[in-house]
């Protein structure tokens, strides 16, 4: 391998003067910073190579240099001032930006020529080129009547061409690359340079130096595939409707006008290629297209500030700068066209305190926009939050994480997580994992808790997954001590009642006992929300109680308690289909209190509506050594709507005699009345 005459320069320069800064470099050899950092990245491949120490960096960016390197420098670094040879990857990318940008039928000869070397190193490189295409769902193909192509979507090869072009671009003498491989002319790289000028102009707007430099060229490449009949056929990866009213698409006009008659596709990919540029500034945000964004953005700034406990200086200055940012990430993200920041792992180090709780308020975002949001834009809003906070001098008390694992169904996880996030408001925690998620996850945490064991080295706390007010109580105290080391006071009734004995006859110990615990439980927040959650009574209706004496398995009681909500349409066939599925036995796991059974599956697997249908048995339906008579299929369309009446539920199953009571009712309108009763 050898070092390049700009690399070579360089390491001379930080050899002999390893206190020279990043910046002082750029302005010596006229680069910038990221040119400077490719090259940092040759210079160690090719120490590496020669098996020599490589150059670190400090936090604050100072070099250091091992005393072996200085030592050996001047006898093994090259000193030859001749035409630079890529290296194997760099031949990798120039192989590619050919194949996609030349006009030309491309043989072993032509690349080998090309590149200045051997035909067995063009094979071996076409091997390592390949693994790159592979990854766009593509392929490289050989005949002997067109020589080496590229197939497979135009789309994925136009996404794989803006790619190369970005790589090659910031190699040493790019640019010449460029020009040399894909046969472009100076003289029209500066007609489109003018004609992104009146774009500029049009746009009101400004493009950042590198997007100017090489957006002629893409616009180029593209423009001579069009012309060789190598067109967009997938059209359904774009929206016409959502781009053809935009500013950036008439603008487009300016970059075609000189090219013949352009299919209505190709002219909405070069739109893309306008929406896609990063941008330093624009005086009109408050278009009418970007009204919906902003208010999704909003709606996320206000979720980050309720989930760190902070509120924003300068909000609607933040909300500006995020609106500016992801109106052209918004198309890049939904368009699968989004670029990997440089940045992103020394943002990563520096904003790690911050980054899951915006992860996890991007939610408004990204129902917006239809799709999850991609981790190099994730943190690059994390940058911009970060820095905003560092900018107003605002700080965030980090909280200890906290994560709810449970083995079971979407509505009984959602329940344990609402009802241990209000018992621990001084936690963050994650949404609720299944243990597969779990196992899988990569997130931080300090804490989890779990009906199950599972396996972790952080603090593991074991939590049955419907606990009463005295059990959250010392739930509390158990979890405050382990955490924090601290002891609260929790009242022990069966000491408090031995006391009572001493001095006074008791009748009715187990009522005492209940009424105790009542009386120095927490007061639990009422979570019923004005408009968007249901009570018990508005789901569980006459409509939807079924009376039987008895059924012939467990399979035919989900089917007929979930009858009234599949007629309703509330719920699908497959929905039913699902829980049979989920559930093959009434496990102990969906039964509240040993008395009520809710089987259930997931929102995706057959929901329509928030719903919950009740099934009655006379006989009921053994459960272990105990039988249950009720069963309530419960159909959840998000997690929050269905919760206010799970926790009724939840209290009215541990009414046993209230239980009892319902058990001997043969009316419909007489066990609803009951319900409505206890979902005040």
């Amino acid at each position: 391998m050898h070092l390049d005459e700009r690399s070579n320069l360089i390491l001379k320069r930080v050899v002999s003067n390893p206190g020279i800064s990043n910046a002082e470099l750029e302005r010596k050899y006229h680069l910038s910073r990221r040119q400077i950092s490719y090259s940092f990245t040759k210079i160690n491949d090719w120490l590496k190579s020669n098996n020599y120490p490589k150059i670190q960096r400090t936090n604050g960016g100072k070099f250091i240099i091992d005393p072996l390197l200085m030592e050996l420098f001047a006898e093994k670094v090259e000193h030859s001032a001749g035409s630079y040879i890529p290296s194997e990857k760099e031949r990798a990318q120039l192989v590619l930006l050919m194949l996609l940008g030349s006009e030309e039928e491309l043989s072993l000869l032509h690349f080998s020529s090309s590149l200045s070397v051997s035909k067995n190193t063009v094979l071996r490189d076409m091997k390592y080129t390949q693994k790159i295409v592979n990854g766009y769902h593509l392929e490289i193909i050989y005949s002997r009547m067109h020589g080496y192509d590229i197939v497979g979507s135009e789309w994925n090869k136009r996404k794989l061409l803006i790619e190369v072009l970005r790589t090659v671009y910031d190699m040493y003498q790019g640019e010449t690359y460029i020009q040399a491989y894909t046969g472009i002319s100076r003289e029209e790289i500066q007609r489109l340079k003018e004609q992104m000028e009146k774009v500029e102009k049009r746009l009101a707007l400004q493009f950042i130096d590198q997007k100017i430099k090489l957006l002629p060229y893409t616009i180029a490449i593209l423009l001579k595939r069009i012309k060789k009949g190598n067109l967009i056929k997938d059209s359904y990866h774009i929206d016409y409707e959502e781009l053809s009213d935009t500013k950036e698409f008439e603008a487009a006009e300016i970059l075609i006008e000189d090219a013949a008659c352009i299919p209505k596709e190709e002219r909405l990919f070069i739109t893309l290629q306008l929406l896609t540029s990063n941008v330093l500034s624009s005086q009109f945000l408050r278009e009418e297209e970007t009204l919906e964004l902003k208010s999704s953005l909003k709606n996320s700034l206000a979720l980050f500030e309720k989930k760190a406990c902070i509120t924003f200086k300068e909000k609607e200055k933040l909300l500006q700068k995020l609106v500016l940012h992801m109106k052209p990430a918004y198309y890049r993200i939904k368009y699968q066209l989004t670029t990997n920041y440089s940045i992103i792992e020394k943002v990563s180090e520096e904003f790690e305190a911050i980054h899951y709780i915006v992860k996890d308020s991007l939610k408004p975002f990204e129902t917006y926009i239809g799709c999850s949001i991609p981790e190099s834009e994730v943190m690059f809003i994390t940058v911009f939050i970060g820095g905003h906070l560092i900018n107003s001098g605002e700080t965030i008390q980090l909280k200890k994480r906290a994560v709810v694992v449970c083995p079971n169904g979407v509505s009984i996880s959602h329940l344990m997580e609402h009802t241990l996030r209000d018992l621990f408001p001084e936690f963050y925690f994650y949404e609720a994992l299944s243990i597969r998620e779990f196992e899988q996850s990569k997130a931080e945490f300090d804490m989890v808790f779990s009906p199950v064991t599972v396996q972790t080295s952080k603090h593991l706390f074991i939590v049955e997954q419907f606990i009463s007010d005295f059990q959250k109580l010392q739930l509390r105290q158990r979890v405050i001590q382990t955490i924090f080391g601290l002891n609260t006071s929790v009242v022990n009734i069966e000491q408090l009642i031995s006391v009572i004995e001493k001095y006074a006859k008791v009748e009715q110990k187990s009522q005492l006992q209940k009424a105790l615990q009542d009386y120095f439980s927490l007061q639990i927040l009422n979570e019923t929300s004005e408009n968007q959650e249901y009570s018990l009574a508005d789901l569980i209706t006459p409509e939807t109680i079924v009376l039987r004496d008895q059924v012939e398995s467990w399979k035919e009681a989900i089917s007929i308690a979930a009858a009234p909500l599949l007629h309703k349409g509330v719920i699908t066939e497959a929905y039913i289909d699902k829980m049979q599925e989920q559930y093959p036995s009434m496990s102990p796991h969906i039964v509240l209190r040993l008395n009520v059974a809710i089987p259930h599956a997931s929102p995706e697997d057959g929901v329509q509506a928030v719903g919950m249908s009740l099934l009655k048995l006379k006989e009921g339906l053994l459960c272990g050594e105990q039988k249950v008579h009720f069963i309530v299929v419960i159909a959840a369309i998000d997690k929050k709507k269905h919760l206010n009446a799970m926790l009724q539920l939840m209290k009215l199953a541990e009414m046993n005699g209230v239980i009892n009571e319902m058990k001997q009712l043969n009316e419909k309108y007489k066990i609803y009345e009951i319900i409505k009763t206890h979902s005040i």
